[in-house]
């Protein structure tokens, strides 16, 4: 791996490690050292929200090294670290949620739902409850994840399905705008009843940022997966 190919990696990875490890230490600050609830819950948003985009954008960093690597191969860095997130996601937290609901919602206290109830506590309260609308979208996301996945596998070790792996990629992304979408729309629609909409930092970080990289990467998705499939030859486009 190039030098500058791998100092990109290594911010990434240090990006991605401060995000996932914010949940488990600010459920030890509420749990094992009494720190206030909503104040971690906070935290844990910012360190979320703002650090996946700084995950995302990363490629576009001034790095040393770079300044000869193309707009187009920063995007395929891009929308590539976008896959991995989104779709540990949808077969980590969501399908968590689907299939341990009624155990989360009990168990507000325990630790062990801090990363749930971290985002419910003022986030969104749809998801201490179990709706059919959110069901049917959580179910999406989960099937999305699967199908990246699959794509996934094609992208990296099926060279000759590369074309195939980017329309998966690219199907997810459309599954992508329209759930989420549908996600913010029905609870504008409704008047915010799931939202605290009396502080700004609930509705404006919790619901809308940290949930907003679900509207902006899949079109970069279909941006990257429109101009790939027309331009470049199947076989040579994994890193």
């Amino acid at each position: 791996m190039h030098p500058e190919k791998q100092n990109l990696k290594q911010i990434q990875a240090l990006l991605l490690a401060l995000v996932v490890l914010a949940f488990p230490f600010c459920a030890w600050l509420v749990y094992q050292q009494n720190q206030p609830r909503l104040e971690m819950a906070n935290m844990l948003a910012c360190v979320y929200g703002f650090g996946l985009y700084a995950v995302f954008f990363s490629p576009w960093l001034p790095i040393p090294g770079r300044k000869l690597v193309s707009p187009s191969q920063r995007l395929q860095e891009s929308v590539i670290i976008w896959f991995w997130v989104t779709y540990i996601t949808h077969l980590t937290w969501e399908f968590g949620w689907l299939v341990f609901h009624d155990a989360i919602v009990n168990g507000k206290d325990a630790s062990w739902t801090y990363i749930w109830w971290a985002y419910i506590d003022g986030g969104d309260y749809r998801y201490a409850e179990f709706g059919s609308t959110l069901v049917g979208m959580e179910i999406l996301s989960v099937i999305n994840g699967i199908v990246g996945m699959l794509g996934l596998f094609f992208w990296y070790k099926k060279p000759c399905k590369q074309n195939l792996a980017i329309l998966l990629f690219m199907a997810t992304a459309v599954v992508h705008l329209y759930a989420t979408s549908l996600y913010y729309l029905t609870e504008i629609l409704e008047g915010f009843p799931n939202v605290n909409t009396e502080s700004i930092f609930d509705i404006g970080v919790k619901f809308i940022i940290a949930n907003s990289p679900w509207l902006v990467m899949p079109c970069l998705v279909l941006k990257w997966g429109g101009k790939t499939l027309t331009e470049e030859p199947s076989g040579s486009l994994a890193q």
